[in-house]
């Protein structure tokens, strides 16, 4: 039964109230039986059915009147009343999530030093959401899960290492630990953990390798944690990143939750997968900030990242459009094809923008990629080179494969002019990003010693030759994957003429005099 005349007075409550924690509310009351009308029927009873109705319409007015209350709240208690009034969630839900909240709280403040700052990350991002009343009733599971999983954590458990990844108990889902921002849910991670148990079934000889129930688990809790967004569900980071504020989708997660689901369908025969795999494709349909699809010309380009779409990262914009084209060919799906057409020919066009001659960089224009993340992006080239056949990712991805191989290239000027006292610069470059050890060194010992650690280009290192004579200079350049090279040359330093320095000035004082 709804809520009664007597819930208003709670409603308010909600809407102007603070929002701290408090104890969860009990089980909603029934409603009360309404007032008899004035003039009775005849025979002075009025018949049961319309006493019922009466009720019904009352217990109605009083939802509508508590929904109209709580639709100004900015608070977290509101915005459970409000998806539980709405019909959002049931009152087992409701009264469940009321009590994460408190005990949450009740946490937080029995929490000392990082413990508490970690888990006030998460309680600030539930109360902001709120507070931009974007605590829907479609994002509440995703939500309460973070907060009991750090209410847990911090709690009880050992403080994590950076980027910690962990998995609770039978719970499939993947969270990692992001520093000042508490443990999050990790859905890149959990739907490439359901890529790699769905790949094991759709081998040919799969036999005991395929672990049907732990995929089906994994994507019945990842179909669970989806959010209702711009009318399609999507996976959403709940915390700040960059300078996006939660909560913010990517269309690599998007495009590898779509391509899970697909798989699963197929290896699992459950409409299901399918359905939610295709309401996936409706971020890539809409703009940022809501969505990821940003129009180009000649198709449109999938954004990594949706509060930062001229940010062009090619792994993800790569595996976007693997996702897509895997999505479409698992399900026969001309809307997943309409959309990985438009994104790879984009993609193709990029790619040579991101490729230096000697390493990749990470985005357009931006740094070059790690060696973790130049063999990911290497990967996808392969992987569209399989599916494709087009010869601008089979021949990207043989270079960059190469180039893992390759020392850096380092070029030493000549260093000319090198006097005594003298402040000189040694100027080299560098093909691709290097830890680089410098040393100079003469008949007296060491000089100088560097070690740097530099992108590709021009750079300089400043040296004051101490001795006249010879000088030998050295670079040692390990490039990412452990590859080296090494420059040696040999330098003369002179002193500077003693007579030279009086001719010079008595020139500069004719000169002033004249």
């Amino acid at each position: 039964m709804l809520v009664a005349l007597a819930c208003v007075a709670a409603a308010t409550t909600a809407a102007r109230g603070g929002d701290r924690p408090v104890a969860p509310a009990a089980a909603p009351a029934r409603p009360q039986t309404a007032p008899l009308p004035a003039a009775l029927p005849s025979g002075g009873v009025v018949p049961e059915t319309d006493a019922r109705r009466l009720s019904v319409r009352t217990a109605r007015a009083s939802r509508r009147a508590d929904l109209r209350i709580l639709r100004r709240s900015r608070t977290v208690r509101g915005a459970l009343r409000r998806a539980w009034l709405s019909g959002g969630i049931d009152a087992a839900t409701f009264r469940r999530m009321g009590r994460i909240w408190w005990t949450t709280g009740r946490a937080h403040a029995r929490l000392t030093g990082r413990r508490r700052a970690e888990l006030g990350a998460v309680i600030a991002v539930t109360t902001g959401l709120a507070r931009d009343r974007q605590l829907t009733a479609g994002r509440l599971e995703p939500v309460f899960l973070t907060l009991r999983r750090n209410r847990d954590f911090w709690s009880a458990r050992p403080l994590p290492a950076p980027a910690q990844r962990f998995v609770f108990g039978r719970d499939p889902v993947t969270f990692q630990y992001y520093a000042g921002r508490g443990l999050q849910i990790q859905p890149l991670a959990s739907f490439g953990r359901a890529n790699a148990l769905a790949a094991m079934c759709l081998r040919p000889r799969a036999h005991g390798h395929c672990r049907r129930q732990a995929l089906r688990r994994l994507l019945d809790r990842m179909v669970a944690l989806g959010s209702d967004r711009g009318g399609f569900v999507a996976w959403e980071y709940l915390f700040a990143f960059g300078s996006g504020a939660p909560p913010w989708i990517s269309g690599m997660t998007q495009a590898t939750g779509a391509q899970a689901l697909a798989r699963g369908r197929r290896v699992l025969g459950d409409p299901r997968y399918a359905h939610a795999a295709r309401r996936a494709l409706g971020a890539f349909e809409q703009p940022p900030p809501t969505g990821v699809g940003v129009d180009v010309a000649g198709g449109t380009r999938y954004t990594m990242y949706s509060f930062d779409p001229s940010l062009r990262i090619l792994n993800g914009e790569l595996q976007a459009v693997i996702g897509l084209r895997d999505t479409a060919t698992l399900l026969h799906d001309a809307r997943a094809w309409r959309l990985y057409a438009a994104g790879e020919r984009v993609a193709r066009g990029a790619v040579a923008a991101f490729d230096t001659g000697a390493w990749s960089l990470y985005s357009q224009g931006g740094r070059e990629s790690t060696l973790g993340y130049h063999r990911l992006l290497g990967g996808f080239l392969d992987g569209l080179c399989r599916r494709t056949g087009v010869r601008t990712y089979c021949a990207t991805g043989r270079r960059f494969a190469r180039y893992v191989r390759e020392p850096p290239r380092v070029a030493l000027a000549r260093l000319r002019g090198a006097r005594v006292r003298r402040a000189t610069t040694i100027r080299f470059s560098l093909s691709k990003i290097s830890r680089v050890r410098l040393f100079v060194w003469d008949r007296s010992g060491l000089e100088v010693r560097r070690d740097l650690r530099l992108a590709r280009g021009e750079h300089g290192v400043r040296w004051v030759p101490a001795l006249r004579g010879r000088h030998f200079v050295k670079i040692v350049a390990t490039g990412p994957a452990g590859t080296r090279a090494v420059v040696r040359r040999t330098v003369r330093a002179k002193v500077v003429s003693r007579r030279a320095r009086p001719a010079r000035r008595a020139a500069g004082s004719a000169r002033t005099t004249s």
